[in-house]
């Protein structure tokens, strides 16, 4: 296991150092090779490959310069994408363009190749909708989930992926998202065609303008809290004026604090204290349950008028979809005129 990793390291260095070599090729512009510069350095990142976006950049630097020896790059990406098919065919190109590959890193290819074409398991994907974006993520029995994103050309994808539990959703502006789950045995040939639903709009009212969606208001609760409320202090009203004519009883019939002798002061006070602790416990507990359902209903009513949408979307992008893989995300949008 250590000698193979020794290995592999030595043919990522070399593969690393290939286009560089190049430097006096005239076909090779400043512009391409900048991309192939950005591929290296997102390669040797040092908080971790960033290998999607290098992938991208080697890929623009191959199209800017044919430079055969990118392939090397190209085909070490997709590998490690688990982009299989295009692996096999960017590592196929390079061995056989490139003469002058090292020895050893040419045997380790080759041993990447015939794993690789073993396994691949051919998938082709036809989407109904232009601009949608197909991702794929396969689930492997142990470590992490692999991730990839593709943009079909007319409606139409083939792809060559690992074989492994994979689950392909599709995207795009206006549409409801469709998937397909797929247990791919290697060597297999499968197939999916995706037919998107259009996301429902609220129909028409009157006038040609959409039908505003009725928002429910707080209902009676806040109104049995405040009638609740407004009976105890209604309550309390009462209680307070019974504790006020017993205290002027006392003192009508005490004056100067001299009772009758058969008169029961100590009952009487005690009556009055009862009332009065009672009105003060109606009021507070009153004044609270009003206050708070008027705050209810006032902080969860129903606007006066709902805000109608028009119904003919005005110039310009009506709806966008993305996708993110692990370092990098990718987006399409629709406009409309």
């Amino acid at each position: 296991m250590k000698k193979r990793a020794l290995a592999s390291l030595a043919l990522f260095a070399c593969i690393l150092h290939a286009f560089p070599a190049q430097a006096a090729d005239p076909v090779v512009s400043d512009e391409a090779r900048s991309h192939f510069t950005a591929g290296v350095n997102l390669l040797q990142d040092p908080e971790g490959a960033r290998i999607e976006e290098a992938y991208r950049e080697f890929k623009t630097a191959y199209a800017m310069s044919s430079s055969p020896k990118i392939l090397g790059n190209m085909g070490y990406c997709a590998m490690k994408l688990e982009r299989d098919a295009e692996a096999v065919d960017a590592y196929a190109r390079y061995l056989r363009e490139v003469p002058d590959v090292d020895a050893e890193e040419r045997a380790q290819i080759v041993r990447d190749l015939q794993t690789l074409s073993v396994g691949i398991v051919r998938v082709n994907v036809t989407v109904s909708e232009p601009g949608a974006l197909v991702g794929d993520v396969r689930i492997p029995v142990r470590g992490d989930k692999v991730t990839n994103v593709y943009t079909p050309e007319n409606g139409k994808l083939a792809l060559g992926v690992r074989a492994g539990h994979h689950v392909f959703t599709v995207r795009a502006p206006g549409f409801q998202e469709a998937t397909w789950e797929l247990d791919a045995l290697a060597g297999a040939r499968e197939e999916h065609a995706f037919v998107l639903k259009k996301v429902e709009a609220p129909p028409p009212g009157p006038g040609g303008v959409a039908t505003p969606v009725e928002k429910k208001g707080p209902g009676i609760l806040p109104w049995i809290v405040t009638g609740v409320g407004v009976a105890a202090l209604g309550t309390g009203a009462v209680t307070g004026v019974i504790a006020l004519n017993k205290t002027k009883d006392i003192q009508s019939s005490c004056p100067g604090n001299v009772c009758p002798r058969r008169f029961d002061l100590d009952s009487k006070r005690s009556q009055a204290s009862s009332f009065v602790t009672m009105t003060d416990v109606l009021i507070i507990s009153g004044s609270v349950l009003t206050a708070g359902g008027l705050t209810w209903w006032f902080l969860t009513r129903t606007p006066d008028e709902a805000q109608p949408a028009p119904a003919t979307p005005a110039p310009g992008v009506t709806g966008a979809s993305a996708m993110c893989l692990k370092d990098s995300c990718f987006g399409s949008a629709t406009v409309s005129f």
